[in-house]
C-alpha cells in the first residue's frame, strides 16, 4: 500500500506563505504608527496615549506567534497531519518551541518535501504504536508476523461521565483518536478528529453499547472498553501495516526501532 502518492502538496501553501508576509507587514506597520502617534502626543506632556491603543508585544514575538500558527494551518491544509499518530503530532507541536521557525518558502518546501518522503514510514510507525498499545503480549516471532485481532480491550479509557452514564477518559482519548483515525485512512475516508470520540460519549451516557459502521464497542465500569472490528478488509489492512513495520524495523535482539 502507498500512502504518500494520495497525498498532495496544495498551492494553497503559496497563498498561506504570501498571506503571513502581507500579515506581518501590515502589523509592522501599524506597531510604526503606533510609534509615531506615541511621540508625537509625547511633545505635549506624558500620558496622553490613551491607554486601549497602547501596544505591548514585539515585533519578533508577534512573528514567533504567526509563524506557529501558519505551520499548524499547513500541516491541516496538507493532510500529512491525518498520517501522524499523537505521538508525532506532539513532537511537531515540540518543534515550534517558544520561538518557532520562520514560515518561508524554503522551510515550507524542505518541511512538506521530507514529510512526503516519510509519510508511509510515519503512518506505519502509528499503526504500530496503536497495536503495541492494545496488544498485551506482543514479541518477535520469525514465522508469523504480528497481528491484531479482531477484538481488543482498551484499558484505562472508561471514567464516570460528569453528566451521567460513562465516557471516554481524557487519558484514553488520544488513543481512541489515533484508532479511527488509522481506519479512515486506510478506508479512504475524511477523519473528522474526536468524533469517535464525541458519539461514544453520547451513546455511553445512557447505553454501555456503541456501534458504528468500524466498530462495535462496550464500555465498562472498571475501566476497559471492549472493542471489535466489523470491518475484517480494513483490519487485514492495518495487520498489513504491522507487517510491514515489524519486517522494517525489527533489530536483531528482539527490540524496536
Amino acid at each position: 500500500m502507498s500512502i504518500h502518492t494520495n497525498i498532495a502538496i496544495p498551492t494553497t501553501l503559496t497563498d498561506l506563505f504570501q498571506a503571513r508576509n502581507d500579515a506581518l507587514r501590515l502589523i509592522t506597520d501599524s506597531l510604526r504608527m503606533h510609534d509615531m502617534a506615541k511621540k508625537l502626543l509625547k511633545q505635549y506632556g506624558p500620558y496622553l496615549m490613551p491607554r486601549g491603543a497602547q501596544a505591548s508585544a514585539n515585533l519578533e514575538c508577534i512573528r514567533s506567534e504567526l509563524d506557529s500558527s501558519m505551520w499548524r494551518r499547513a500541516l491541516d491544509l496538507t493532510g500529512f497531519k491525518h498520517l501522524m499518530d499523537a505521538k508525532a503530532v506532539e513532537e511537531f507541536e515540540n518543534s515550534l518551541g517558544s520561538s518557532a521557525p520562520e514560515f518561508s518558502e524554503a522551510n515550507i518546501r524542505a518541511t512538506f518535501i521530507d514529510l512526503r518522503i516519510n509519510a508511509e514510514s510515519m503512518f506505519r510507525r502509528g499503526v504500530f504504536n496503536i497495536f503495541r498499545y492494545l496488544s498485551d503480549s506482543y514479541r518477535t516471532n520469525q514465522s508469523e508476523p504480528f497481528r491484531l485481532g479482531r477484538k481488543v480491550v482498551m484499558r484505562y479509557m472508561i471514567s464516570p461521565s460528569h453528566r451521567c452514564g460513562l465516557s471516554i477518559s481524557s487519558s484514553g482519548a488520544d488513543s481512541l483518536n489515533d484508532l479511527d483515525r488509522v481506519f479512515h485512512v486506510l478506508d479512504n475516508k475524511p477523519f473528522q478528529p474526536r468524533a469517535l470520540e464525541f458519539a461514544m460519549n453520547t451513546v455511553f451516557e445512557g447505553c454501555s453499547l456503541f456501534e458504528s459502521g468500524y466498530y462495535r464497542a462496550r464500555a465498562f465500569k472498571n475501566g476497559n472498553l471492549h472493542v471489535e472490528f466489523k470491518r475484517l478488509d480494513l483490519l487485514d489492512k492495518v495487520n498489513e501495516q504491522i507487517a510491514d513495520f515489524y519486517a522494517y524495523c525489527a533489530l536483531p535482539d528482539g527490540r524496536f526501532a
